[in-house]
């Protein structure tokens, strides 16, 4: 097991909760309400702009929909990170809906 170095690529943190609002029925109007969170704070969420999140939100959100945290933050190590990235790219250009990293 290698220790983290600052600088290190230790993976990404992934927000996708389309899955869990699917099942839900829940529109992002509908999570954004039910949650408390602003629906800029959500879009910024999915864009990946988000570097930290707060137990206060996480807790909102697996509440809101009715959850667990693994249900809608996955963990990428660094190898899946990329090839991630590069599929969000992808994704984005081709405007479908993916994963979105932290």
């Amino acid at each position: 097991m290698r220790a983290y170095h600052p600088g290190d690529d230790c993976g990404r943190i992934v927000f996708d909760p389309d899955e869990i609002m699917r099942k839900r029925g829940l529109t992002d109007a509908g999570l954004c309400r039910r949650a408390q969170i602003r629906p800029e704070q959500l879009r910024r969420y999915r864009q990946n702009k988000i570097r930290f999140v707060t137990l206060d939100v996480a807790e909102r959100l697996c509440f809101a929909l009715e959850c667990q945290f693994t249900d809608i933050f996955h963990y990428l190590p660094p190898a899946e990170d990329s090839a991630a990235g590069e599929d969000s790219a992808a994704a984005g250009e081709q405007g479908a809906p993916g994963k979105q990293a932290f």
